[in-house]
């Protein structure tokens, strides 16, 4: 039965959606989830999660999940721009460069220090089923598919939305203190009048999924093979993807293939089967191939971010809030890291021991983040065009010319070796796009609940790979392996969902005593725990004591979504009033700011588009 009042109302029950839900209940908030198709994706789109997407779901019991169905990391290595897939010509089947991509192969170590999680190979089609059992599960009846937002009219402090049941025509009216749009951008935020801005229109793409058996043509443990050939080049010629959804070898059953279609082309909205096939063996150069297409989606390269990331209770996420080129893979991990970000403040709106006000750090700091991932994005698939004039094809417009410079490029001579070694170079610099582990994990908050200390940041790799831990306020806590008891465990395994955690060295029991009691007296829930010898856990390596940057007698206070809160260098005179202090100011910001709590209270009626 449709509850008549819920705290969270989410709307749109994609990857962003879905994780909301999972993490309000996991916080012990209760939501409804109205998602206007009937099933979760059948295009196995965004398949890759970066290491800080594995680890807020490692804290919610999701990532051993995720990578038992996965993509196993030895059929996910490389990266191959070849000529084409097939062919017998001279020019054909030509392999160009390859790179190691997913923080496997060449970077695997690199990767593996800095988390306890390794990225994942996974489509949303197979994604997105397994993140709405976990979301019913957790929530029992309140992850309803087939239910449309008809509007959402403002009642005080409250929104009261109307929902058409599309199976049957009833319509039901929930009261919801909080909505978080989840629903791509399509519904509420048109609605609302919140516009998108930026650069749209970039390039219209298409993308097919189909089976068949490539397994004479590609290597186990190539995942992306970029066709870059004398008949098609850049996007033309595509990218291919293994999609599974059993095997993830040469024999996967399924791939998809993201082609750049011109928009005056009649295929760019308007594919049939029987000319995606006709397209699809073109491309690959394999004109006997039996392939069957399963489906075909048309798509733009846009780089566009919400005006606002709330307006009154009602909070954006995802691809309501931002969209961006699917190159260096931020566009689901940044849908659900605002899910992460949010879920946390809401609860602690909801269960009364934070003000209201925390809420507009939701903004304040996911935005600068956004707008950095978006420009990002947008030279990554820049440079992807940077390829083509690194071997010489710049101005090379014809089949014939395009010919005549792929074999300057690849013949046994001084001047071909200078070619190809120009174009390794080149093709190098895609490790910015697809091994950006610092852009995935090293991106920071520099105003939202954090206590500066006056610290500056640690420089950041232009290049976007190598990640420099810090416990500077409004960094990701570091990861390091400590011992518990015989057992491994990582920083980020400390602590329960929604607490915050404060980390101590061997002289720190002071905190410990001053963070218990707080926390009894408070309501904010903060547990303390030593990490010294006879401490609640061990530092063998003494891998934490050199990247706490703390003394034996400091203190790192930790938010529940594991980011450095403040940081206590050292001892002080009364550590009870300095984390009182340092609390009042975290989760009891005043005044509110412009647009923001104030606006709350003078929203007006909206209805949304049916």
């Amino acid at each position: 039965m449709m509850p008549a009042e819920v705290p969270v109302l989410i709307v749109g029950g994609g990857g962003s959606g879905l994780s909301a839900s999972i993490f309000l209940s996991d916080h012990g908030v209760e939501s409804l989830l109205i998602e206007r198709r009937s099933s979760t994706a059948h295009m196995p789109k965004a398949g890759a999660h970066n290491q800080r997407t594995m680890e807020i779901f490692r804290r919610h019991g999701i990532a051993d999940q995720i990578q038992a169905i996965g993509m196993p990391a030895e059929t996910r290595i490389r990266a191959v721009w070849l000529t084409s897939l097939g062919g017998h010509d001279e020019l054909d089947r030509r392999r160009l460069f390859s790179l190691d991509v997913n923080g496997e192969g060449a970077f695997r170590d690199l990767f593996e220090k800095d988390s306890p999680e390794l990225s994942a190979g996974l489509g949303q089609y197979v994604l997105e089923p397994l993140l709405r059992k976990n979301a019913e599960q957790r929530n029992p009846g309140r992850v309803c598919f087939g239910f449309e937002l008809v509007s959402l009219n403002r009642d005080g402090e409250w929104s009261v939305a109307e929902l058409l049941e599309r199976e049957n025509g009833q319509t039901h009216h929930v009261r919801a203190r909080y909505v978080i749009a989840a629903d791509g951008g399509r519904t509420v935020g048109p609605t609302l009048g919140v516009p998108m801005v930026g650069l749209t229109g970039l390039a219209t793409m298409t993308s097919l999924y189909f089976r068949a058996d490539l397994s004479e043509f590609v290597d186990d443990d190539v995942v992306v093979h970029w066709l870059v050939g004398p008949r098609f080049g850049s996007w033309t010629g595509g990218c291919l993807v293994k999609a599974g959804p059993t095997r993830w070898d040469r024999h996967s059953e399924t791939w998809t293939i993201h082609l750049m279609i011109p928009p005056d082309d009649p295929d760019a909205q308007d594919l049939t089967n029987d000319r995606a096939l006709a397209r699809l063996r073109a491309v690959l150069n394999l004109p006997e191939l039996d392939a069957e297409i399963l489906g075909s989606s048309p798509w733009y390269i846009e780089s566009v971010h919400i005006e606002q990331s709330s307006l009154g209770n009602v909070f954006f996420i995802g691809d309501a809030a931002h969209r961006q080129p699917p190159t260096s893979g931020l566009g689901l991990q940044s849908a659900i890291q605002d899910a992460d970000n949010l879920a946390w403040k809401l609860a602690a709106v909801i269960k009364g021991w934070a003000d209201e006000a925390i809420l507009d750090t939701y903004a304040s700091e996911r935005r600068p983040v956004i707008q950095e991932n978006i420009e990002y994005a947008l030279f990554a698939f820049q440079n992807q065009f940077a390829y083509e004039a690194g071997m010489g094809l710049t101005h090379a417009k014809t089949t014939e010319e395009r010919e005549a410079v792929f074999l300057k490029f690849l013949e046994d001579s001084p001047m071909g070796r200078t070619r190809r070694a120009v174009g390794a170079e080149v093709f190098g610099t895609g490790r910015m796009e697809l091994d950006p582990h610092d852009r995935e994990i090293g991106f920071h908050y520099e105003t939202g609940i954090v206590l500066p200390d006056g610290s500056a940041p640690p420089a950041r790799d232009p290049m976007g790979v190598v990640y420099t831990p810090t416990t500077r306020p409004g960094h990701r806590l570091p990861h390091a392996w400590l011992n518990n008891r015989g057992k491994r465990l990582s920083t980020h395994d400390v602590g329960d969902i929604g607490n915050f955690i404060l980390l101590t060295g061997c002289d720190g029991a002071d905190w410990c005593d001053a963070a218990a009691r707080l926390s009894d007296v408070s309501g904010v829930p903060i547990k303390a725990y030593r990490i010294a010898p006879g401490g609640d856990f061990g530092d063998p390596t003494r891998a934490w004591s050199k990247l706490s940057e703390i003394g034996d007698d400091g203190a790192l206070l930790v938010r529940p979504d594991r980011y450095i809160a403040c940081r206590f260098q050292g001892g002080t005179e009364d550590p009870y009033a300095s984390l009182e202090g340092a609390l009042t100011k975290l989760l009891k910001r005043s005044p509110p700011q412009n647009g923001s709590s104030e606006a709350r209270e003078n929203q007006v009626q909206v209805t949304a588009a049916a």
